[in-house]
């Protein structure tokens, strides 16, 4: 499979997606923070009860019953870059840049910036505009979000993973082919291909760098042969996630990604 660079300065929904991979990483811990995670992830079970999505301006996701709390997000390293105070509410801007691969310049446009919005210091709104889906339909990054709420969690592994049956398979992964995924996130940090697989590495750091924000991979598996997606696997200082897109269970666990 042909990756052809392609010079684009957009953002992904993918890494706007590594927020929620993190709380769900974070049930994985213990202590009150893990007892609401833990509600929160529930709460992903029973999508349309607890959240509102909008797709008219970009998407926006809203939580119906609040239980994250912004001391949270920093408990689990995320510090924003910056911090508006709207009255009781604060939004939050936090950035993670990409590391490059060999030779490439920096071209400033790939950089991972997300807003979170807080209420009286719960977690209440995310948005993400309209330009972060240029190539990917935002079914896609709506459907990872709702099948976080059924991952599988093995603390003593650090790892949620999640499956699909083949219908949710052929419906997410359709339109995502490794060229699409270049084009979103540029050249991807590390490039690797063993038999008919092709892995394509995506590694952020934290801004500011001294902020205690973690390192985060991201790593896309696609069937060579086919283009498919196989695996979408993310990774932090705290845990794993691995969102598994393979008909047969694979012998290798999101624990193997180098």
């Amino acid at each position: 499979m042909r990756l052809s660079p392609i010079d684009r300065t957009r953002t992904s929904p993918f890494r706007l997606a590594a927020a929620f991979l993190l709380l769900v990483l974070g049930l994985l811990l213990s202590g009150c923070v893990y007892l609401r995670l833990l509600e929160f992830k529930r709460q992903l079970g029973d999508f349309d009860r607890h959240f509102t999505l909008s797709a008219d301006d970009g998407l926006r996701l809203v939580c119906q019953h609040p239980v994250v709390l912004s001391e949270d997000f920093r408990w689990l390293g995320f510090t924003p870059e910056s911090v508006k105070v709207l009255g009781q509410a604060e939004q939050w801007r936090i950035r993670w840049t990409k590391q490059l691969p060999p030779g490439d310049a920096d071209s400033g446009g790939h950089d991972v910036e997300m807003e979170l919005m807080f209420a009286e210091k719960q977690f209440t709104r995310l948005h993400i505009p309209e330009r972060f889906f240029a190539f990917v339909p935002k079914p896609f990054f709506t459907g990872l979000l709702r099948s976080l709420g059924q991952a599988d969690v093995d603390r003593s592994r650090r790892l949620a993973e999640v499956s699909f049956t083949p219908a949710e398979r052929a419906r997410l992964t359709a339109s995502l082919t490794a060229d699409a995924l270049n084009a979103l996130l540029g050249r991807p940090s590390e490039y690797t291909h063993t038999g008919d697989r092709t892995t394509l590495r995506y590694r952020y750091t934290p801004v500011p760098p001294e902020s205690k924000n973690g390192v985060v991979d991201m790593f896309f598996t696609f069937e060579a042969s086919t283009g498919q997606l196989l695996r979408l696997n993310g990774r932090s200082p705290v845990g794993q996630v691995s969102f598994n897109f393979e008909t047969a269970q694979p012998t290798a666990t999101a624990s193997s990604i180098p």
